[in-house]
């Protein structure tokens, strides 16, 4: 089981399938990372994601990944440890404790369990091995490690979209 530990120094923000808070997908690049940075403190990593192509670039917050295709806000992913991709160019990883604080409209954040997902949102669609979509369109990623999965299974990574599943 997940031990998931959230940092307190940071006012939780909302994610959500329109953006972070009130910075919302579309914006510019400069405006998105403005504002988040006004919120967030500055960031902890800048590159390209590696997994994609040059058409997309990451500013993290630690565990939070902003994702801009074209210098557009497109996506996010919040995920326990931060950015997964460590090749040359990409945003660190963060650290082991979750932080910023984000949670979604239904309250749902990093160690949340899939029972507690299924209350908030109620019928959730399998779409990966391990990812389930909420009726808004947030996919929540899970950490099970067996099927049928637990509802104790914690969820690991909030995202929307984000270029590749990795």
């Amino acid at each position: 089981m997940l031990a998931v530990r959230i940092a307190a120094s940071v006012a939780l923000l909302t994610i959500g399938a329109h953006g972070i808070g009130d910075v919302h997908f579309g914006e510019t690049k400069a405006r998105a990372v403005a504002g988040l940075s006004a919120r967030l403190g500055a960031p902890s990593g800048r590159g390209a994601n590696t997994g994609c192509s040059s058409r997309y670039t990451e500013v993290a917050w630690r565990d939070l990944i902003a994702e801009f295709r074209l210098d557009v806000f497109s996506g996010f992913r919040y995920i326990v440890g931060g950015f997964p991709i460590t090749t040359p160019g990409s945003p660190p990883a963060g650290p082991k404790v979750v932080s910023p604080r984000l949670a979604t409209a239904a309250r749902i954040t990093l160690g949340s369990t899939l029972a507690q997902a299924r209350t908030a949102y109620g019928r959730l669609q399998r779409v990966g091995a391990d990812m389930w979509r909420a009726p808004n369109g947030l996919v929540l990623v899970d950490d099970a490690k067996r099927d049928p999965v637990p509802p104790s299974s914690r969820i690991v990574e909030i995202k929307i979209g984000t270029c590749g599943d990795f």
